[in-house]
């Protein structure tokens, strides 16, 4: 063999055998971890989901990013997250072909939930068929009790109705053993999935603490007037008035008790209570008011966000929100001890270890939060959390609520 053949076979040796390390680093080590999103940012629930969900995705691209990205471990460096997100428009069908989308054609790394029981329940069966680990931060239903060897890829972040409502109910119960009030409740509910569960949560937690309900009425989704129901309410004399409601609702309701003279002395309304806008058209009197979630404004990290959402928002975060941003850096940091993009093994990571975010320390039992906030309470012009009330950072709550100025 001449000098130049022996070069060449070398050469080629040494290619053979460099070049599948080489082209493995070059596949294998990211520059970008692409999530994706689709979410309703148009119709009546575009508001809401911008509020409580995709501000939190913003706001937790930018803070990751601004640090150098996600840390991967197996490749030694951090890499950026990159978002593709559509408009599910608030239809179930177009989120399932928009998330098959992200899935089959955009072939995106991870998937953030969609906003609203109904769109969470219709996206994690093709998450979970696909193998991808979500977070779901905004559904509450009797179904997901029972969700978790079904679809063991979707994780529920929330407070569900049982657990939403019993603390409201032993409340009372302890209230009215120590004569502080009679033990009678009036509620309302809108006649969607949520409100149902919820209103039937309350009643069963009712009967066993001894609370009489003296008043309960449905209402149509929409309503532009709950006057009506609101007198009736008033006029069976309940200590506590609440409202399994929808933001719409729930920033009526408080604007009509106070027009019919209501002031029960523990009132709750659900979803949208939390929201900030709430105290910008009621200023104090939103204090005293229960509401669905809760969060500890003295977590560890909440000033740094608070501020960063001011910066980015030029407005204040919503309780709600909160848990998002808390879903959000569960993700990251069950990303962060696999070390690299491995679908099962995140999953593993998020159903077995605990975690520290600006909503607690979150852990998941059977793929449901096992310690979420379920109820707060407006209290000095801020949302805290009143119950669980053995949870770290929890309010005793204000009773009774103040009379309406």
């Amino acid at each position: 063999m001449d000098r130049r053949s022996f070069v060449k076979g070398s050469a080629a040796v040494v290619g053979a055998a460099t070049l599948p390390t080489v082209y493995a680093q070059a596949q294998s080590a990211p520059d970008k971890i692409r999530f994706g999103y689709a979410i309703t940012q148009s119709g009546p629930l575009g508001p809401g989901a911008e509020s409580t969900s995709v501000s939190q995705y913003k706001l937790w691209q930018k803070r990751v990013n601004d640090d150098g990205g996600i840390m991967l471990k197996k490749f030694g460096k951090k890499v950026p997250i990159e978002f593709v997100a559509y408009d599910d428009q608030g239809k179930p069908d177009e989120l399932l072909k928009l998330t098959e989308r992200l899935i089959q054609q955009d072939k995106v790394d991870m998937i953030l939930s969609p906003y609203a029981s109904h769109m969470n329940l219709a996206s994690a069966p093709i998450t979970n068929k696909h193998g991808y680990p979500v977070i779901y931060t905004t559904a509450t239903t009797n179904k997901t009790y029972t969700l978790g060897p079904k679809w063991p890829f979707a994780f529920w972040n929330i407070s569900q109705p049982h657990e939403s409502t019993e603390p409201l109910a032993r409340m009372m119960g302890d209230l009215k053993k120590d004569g502080k009030i009679k033990g009678r409740a009036a509620v309302i509910h809108p006649n969607v999935e949520f409100g149902v569960e919820m209103n039937a949560a309350f009643l069963d937690a009712a009967k066993k603490n001894g609370i009489e309900i003296v008043y309960n009425k449905s209402y149509p989704f929409g309503s532009s007037d709950l006057q009506p129901l609101v007198r009736e309410a008033m006029a069976a004399g309940p200590d506590a008035f609440l409202a399994m409601s929808y933001p719409p609702d729930t920033f009526m309701l408080p604007e009509q008790c106070k027009i019919v003279g209501f002031n029960p002395q523990i009132m709750y309304v659900a979803i949208g209570g939390v929201f900030p806008g709430l105290k910008g058209k009621y200023g104090n009197n939103v204090n005293g008011i229960f509401v669905y979630g809760g969060l500890n404004p003295d977590e560890p990290g909440m000033a740094e966000y608070n501020k960063a959402h001011q910066a980015m928002f030029n407005r204040p975060s919503e309780a709600g929100a909160i848990n998002v941003y808390g879903g959000l850096q569960v993700t990251q940091q069950a990303i962060e001890r696999v070390g690299e993009i491995d679908r099962k093994k995140i999953r593993d990571v998020i159903a077995s270890d605990k975690f520290k975010t600006l909503w607690g320390e979150l852990s998941y039992k059977d793929q449901r939060n096992a310690n979420p906030w379920a109820v707060g309470q407006w209290q000095n012009g801020e949302v805290v959390g009143v119950f669980p009330a053995d949870k770290a950072g929890a309010r005793k709550p204000m009773f009774p609520k103040p009379a309406w100025s």
